[in-house]
């Protein structure tokens, strides 16, 4: 076998290869065998058809089976031949063959070429994953809230935080009705509502409308001034400054459960078994968060360290994984044909980028592994390199 290997591009190479008489009638031999082992001809028991009967009869199936068979068992060889890791084949073209000999070119992706970077001395933040006891106690205090009953206001209550209120309430915009400003369909709760009921508590509805309702009485009425943000509000309303007039027509109390209602509703030994737990538990998803954030920090500092090509074919495998999966929660969202219309060109660039990210830090994971002399499993490799570099970063 002779082997030529140029460079084509990024981390492409071609192969020509040629094979001498030799090697060619071996492989040959071996097709024609397989064809007259499995040769149907009418007069012909399978096997005994005569060679130059299944040359005429599957002339181009042989033909074609024969330059299959002189590419895919040479081209392991070639690439060694070559001194190439092989990682995908893109192209073949040029096959042929005869009795002297055969020849193919191959276009293959190969592993990148690449300087490995420092990876012992990294400078990493290494925070601090301590829960505080503030922490702790809003959680417990959060869930109090979720076991809360409601009763209706008396006379005279001034409404609060948690309370459940119903108002009527409208806005205007320079002087005009915010549903003449902002006509669309998703503004028309910021325009106006009669007897609309939310609960005081922040993310329920507009910042400055729950703020002004605590402290207020059924029947109070107060003028609110809004300044809506410049994103994620409906069109006609970014930016702008509205004035409501905001009417309490009633609202229902939030009652707290008592300590002794608050352990038996949550089932729960006490308030300070509760808490006990309670912090364990944060503590395990602290020390895991912060786990995490330290290894991507990790990935982060060695891919600055390291920018190179990577083979096409193997971030096409990645990329189609990528959209695997985004079709399924896609599906599982309710998307259908119509949002990938609309988003098909930023999903595929999105989902190429990702690809990329991830090749090339497998690449430098398994690179360090070497040096390292670390084996295993993919997954177990990458965590054990990772560990590595965490025990030697710079404090």
């Amino acid at each position: 076998m002779k082997v030529e290997k140029k460079k084509l591009g990024k981390c492409q190479m071609q192969l020509d290869v040629s094979l001498d008489a030799a090697e060619m009638s071996g492989i040959v031999k071996k097709v024609e065998r397989a064809f007259m082992r499995e040769a149907k001809l009418p007069g012909f028991r399978p096997g005994k058809c005569p060679i130059e009967i299944i040359r005429r009869e599957f002339a181009e199936s042989l033909k074609q089976e024969i330059n299959r068979s002189m590419f895919s068992e040479n081209i392991d060889a070639a690439a060694k031949e070559a001194g190439l890791k092989v990682v995908g084949v893109t192209g073949l073209k040029d096959e042929k063959y005869s009795d002297e000999g055969g020849s193919f070119t191959a276009i293959v992706d190969v592993e990148p070429e690449f300087k490995l970077p420092a990876y012992k001395g990294l400078k990493i933040e290494l925070k601090d994953a301590t829960v505080p006891d503030g922490a702790v106690e809003a959680q417990i205090q959060r869930l109090r809230e979720a076991y809360a009953s409601f009763e209706d206001s008396k006379e005279g209550e001034k409404a609060a935080k948690g309370d459940f209120v119903q108002i009527d309430y409208s806005g205007m915009i320079d002087s005009k009705p915010i549903s003449e400003v902002a006509p669309a369909q998703e503004a028309k709760i910021l325009a106006s509502g009669n007897g609309f009921w939310t609960q005081v508590e922040d993310g329920r509805f507009i910042p400055e409308i729950l703020d002004a309702i605590v402290g207020m009485q059924v029947g109070e009425t107060k003028e609110v001034k809004v300044k809506f943000a410049k994103e994620n509000v409906p069109e006609g309303v970014a930016g702008k400054k509205a004035v409501y007039s905001l009417t309490l027509k009633s609202f229902r109390r939030r009652i707290l459960p008592t300590d002794a209602e608050f352990v038996e509703k949550a089932k729960a030994e006490s308030i300070e078994k509760m808490a006990a737990d309670m912090r364990e538990a944060m503590q395990k998803r602290a020390d895991e968060d912060e786990k995490i954030r330290r290894e991507n920090e990790v990935v982060e500092a060695l891919l600055k360290r390291a920018d190179f090509d990577v083979p096409g074919t193997v971030v096409a495998r990645a990329r189609d994984s990528y959209l695997e999966q985004y079709a399924k929660r896609a599906k599982y969202a309710g998307l259908g044909e119509e949002f990938f219309k609309e988003n098909g060109e930023k999903i595929m660039k999105e989902a190429t980028d990702y690809a990329e990210r991830q090749v090339r830090i497998f690449y430098i994971l398994d690179a360090i592994a070497k040096a390292e002399n670390i084996d295993g499993e993919d997954d177990d490799v990458n965590r054990k390199v990772i560990e590595l570099i965490l025990a030697n970063v710079k404090r």
